[in-house]
């Protein structure tokens, strides 16, 4: 392969869809990043009530803008469902992180998704995973709301939610991706 189609294949997938540019950001291992750029919302506000009662994990909502979804941490991709809406990863640090797009948007039976990742591969922060159809979600009366959760909090010491920003709107910090959400110890 010449040193061209090397780095032309990091940008573009092998098969038809094209994968997005991965976003490039200074990272630490024991932090859990923005997986995509929004509104943040506190779990308690989002619509859904194992999601809001910490049933899945602890962590945030981020009102999209945008549609491709980043890994929040470097790790390993430990699962994916066959609808492409939701991924599981494996932190360095132990963490599992469970990244979720939409509300009821399995029943869109993956239509409106596309997954940039397999069980078992390897990440780094900033590489796309997923993305997503806003429209297509909307037009199934789905929220598109795209959760970010460490779903083993009781295996490990802390998980402190430091997500802010200086830049409010409608009174809810505005992140970007690879803004700090969480400190995992």
């Amino acid at each position: 392969m010449s040193f061209i189609s090397k780095i032309t294949s990091v940008f573009h997938s092998t098969d038809d869809a094209q994968t997005p540019v991965p976003a490039m950001f200074a990272t630490r291992g024991d932090t859990v990043y923005a997986p995509i750029s929004g509104m943040l919302v506190s779990q308690k506000e989002i619509d859904d009530e194992a999601i809001a009662r910490g049933l899945l994990g602890k962590g945030y909502g981020i009102l999209p803008v945008g549609n491709v979804v980043y890994a929040p941490a470097n790790g390993r991709i430990d699962a994916v469902t066959v609808t492409n809406h939701a991924i599981g990863m494996l932190t360095e640090g132990g963490a599992k992180i469970l990244v979720h797009i939409g509300l009821d948007t399995v029943n869109m039976d993956g239509k409106g998704f596309i997954r940039y990742v397999e069980a078992g591969d390897i990440v780094v922060a900033g590489q796309p995973i997923l993305s997503f159809d806003q429209e297509a979600i909307k037009a199934a009366g789905c929220d598109d709301v795209v959760t970010c959760v460490v779903s083993n909090p009781d295996e490990l010491e802390s998980i402190d939610l430091v997500g802010s920003s200086n830049t409010l709107l409608g009174g809810r910090p505005l992140v970007k991706v690879g803004d700090a959400l969480m400190l995992v110890k």
